[in-house]
């Protein structure tokens, strides 16, 4: 009888402890990239609040709690961006390097922060081709501290006779919007490198930014003699 009890015994299992769940990003944080994706795919006009929402999981109203309007919401997708590419470029402006290592850095830093957000590119192309009408002068502001990023170090560069007398507005115009190009157009080099029957990974960004290096380094180098 003893034996007939232990073999119908009930089997006890071990406990489990439930894995923990991953939390939520803040719900601004939802909204930012969500909005983000879709201005990027749509641009500004087609790219409506309850598309933002549904792509964040999230209650229209909860985006006019935190941004007020869609116009709002856009202007701080790309003030984000701005400010965290600046801050990223001002470190190394103020790092002990050569002026000529901040330059090749600033090219490095600026293409792997664009592909970091592939929403870059696309917002800021199309504002462009608009004539940036939905910019307000704090957007602009940021977008000028680039530009005085790499305007000095250029003249720490001159002032330490490494650089030639180049104009640091017009370096700075064929320095990042190359980038702003190259970063946009992914789908187009890979359909003309299928065309063109070469290699797309000579257009990789690791070789772009080596060919904008050395680029940059051409336009800044002191002629003999002067």
């Amino acid at each position: 009888m003893a034996e007939r009890t232990r073999r119908h015994a009930p089997v006890r299992r071990p406990r489990t402890t439930p894995s923990p769940k991953t939390p939520k990003p803040p719900s601004s944080q939802r909204i930012l990239s969500a909005a983000a994706a879709e201005f990027a795919l749509r641009g500004f006009a087609a790219t409506t609040v309850d598309r933002i929402a549904a792509r964040a999981h999230l209650n229209k109203a909860m985006i006019y709690y935190h941004f007020r309007s869609k116009q709002n919401l856009y202007r701080t997708v790309l003030r984000d961006v701005f400010n965290a590419v600046a801050d990223r470029l001002h470190a190394i402006a103020a790092s002990p390097d050569s002026p000529n290592v901040k330059i090749e850095r600033f090219v490095d830093v600026f293409v792997r922060e664009g592909l970091a957000r592939p929403y870059l590119a696309p917002i800021v192309l199309r504002e462009v081709a608009e004539g940036g009408r939905r910019l307000d002068d704090q957007t602009y502001t940021l977008m000028v501290r680039i530009v005085r990023t790499i305007a000095g170090i250029i003249e720490e560069g001159r002032t330490a006779g490494q650089f030639a007398d180049i104009d640091p507005v017009l370096l700075y115009l064929t320095t990042v919007w190359p980038i702003m190009v190259y970063l946009a157009t992914e789908p187009m080099r890979n359909s003309i490198a299928r065309v063109a029957k070469f290699d797309p990974a000579r257009l990789d960004p690791q070789r772009f930014i080596t060919h904008l290096q050395t680029v940059n380094r051409k336009a800044l180098a002191r002629c003999p003699g002067a």
